[in-house]
């Protein structure tokens, strides 16, 4: 039996990203979309990366594969630490096992510029949640259709700021970095070329960390291959995920 995929989307969108995917899917996968707390119109009743990833966990359908986008990517590795009956296996797309840089890490954002978002979400609510977007797509092929669809699903579900800044304080404080070594279940790593917020050679680096990762470099892509090359990435998830099948029926 093939196992289910869980998706969670990343920081301020909420699970109707992953409508293409979930079309693309359909007949081969049994996909679950999730919305982060805070996102979606879900109230952001819990804070902390332990508190988010137990209530990922407690909100999935059954053991299986989780894939996550940047924000959620971190919120899946961490299932994977804290909860690894549940999971059996990773798809991390755009994510990094810490995103700000400092002291012996240079990969990731500069804490001022998470700063900065944070003033700008007070200020200027949605002009900084579109640029923010903007960032995500900056470089990929038809990035300007990507910005509206994004901009146009986030208009449907806005997210509410307590969720925005408890994603933020996620992104500023968690370090997963320890972790890796210790995380043995199969993991595909999606990586960007041009991906400005998940640089592929800090991807590169975590899957050298993980005992048995594998790392998918799409040209072309910046932060959102999903969008930017939606037949190839829900091919390859479900060649990943049709792969575990057998593992999974020998230990049930």
């Amino acid at each position: 039996m093939t196992p289910g995929l869980t998706c969670l989307p990343g920081w301020g969108v909420s699970a109707r990203v992953w409508d293409p995917l979930q079309s693309r899917l359909a007949g081969r996968l049994d996909v679950q979309a999730l919305d982060l707390p805070g996102h979606g119109g879900r109230e952001a009743r819990v804070v902390g990366l332990n508190n988010w990833t137990d209530d990922l966990v407690e909100r999935m359908t059954g053991p299986g594969v989780l894939l996550g986008w940047s924000l959620g990517g971190l919120v899946c590795l961490n299932a994977a630490r804290r909860h690894p009956d549940r999971v059996r296996g990773l798809i991390l797309v755009g994510c990094l096992p810490r995103f700000v840089r400092g002291g012996d890490w240079s990969w990731g954002m500069k804490p001022s510029a998470l700063a900065e978002t944070r003033r700008g979400l007070a200020a200027d609510f949605a002009s900084t949640l579109q640029e923010f977007l903007m960032l995500q797509v900056l470089a990929e092929p038809g990035a300007r259709h990507l910005v509206r669809q994004l901009r146009n699903e986030l208009l449907a579900r806005p997210p509410g700021l307590p969720g925005l800044e408890a994603g933020l304080d996620l992104l500023h404080e968690a370090d997963l970095r320890p972790a890796l070594a210790g995380l043995d279940l199969p993991v595909l790593a999606v990586a960007g070329e041009r991906d400005r917020m998940a640089h592929p050679d800090a991807m590169a680096w975590m899957v050298d960390q993980l005992p048995r990762a594998q790392l998918w470099r799409v040209a072309r892509a910046a932060h959102a291959p999903f969008l930017s090359h939606e037949r190839e990435f829900a091919d390859r998830v479900a060649s990943f995920v049709a792969d575990l099948a057998p593992a999974t029926e020998g230990a049930t």
